[in-house]
């Protein structure tokens, strides 16, 4: 896992945890949607570092150690 990431990618990761706190299960054709496309090489990038995970369905979550530190930073907010 890469723990070095950027303030925009840090950004995504809690703009997911949220979406994933509210009850949705975000895919990435969802985020690209409402953010817009240039949102994907970030989503890959995070794929890429281990801070995303993508299941059977396509949908995004949280790897264990950006779920720690999503929790450990309830002051920042997503996108």
């Amino acid at each position: 896992m890469d723990f070095n990431i950027t303030a925009e990618e840090e950004a995504l990761v809690f703009h997911v945890a949220c979406l994933l706190q509210s009850g949705l299960s975000p895919t990435d054709d969802d985020l690209a949607e409402e953010l817009g496309d240039e949102v994907r090489p970030l989503l890959q990038s995070l794929l890429d570092k281990g801070w995303l995970v993508i299941d059977k369905e396509r949908e995004l979550t949280l790897s264990v150690i950006a779920r720690a530190a999503v929790s450990s930073r309830k002051d920042v907010e997503g996108p």
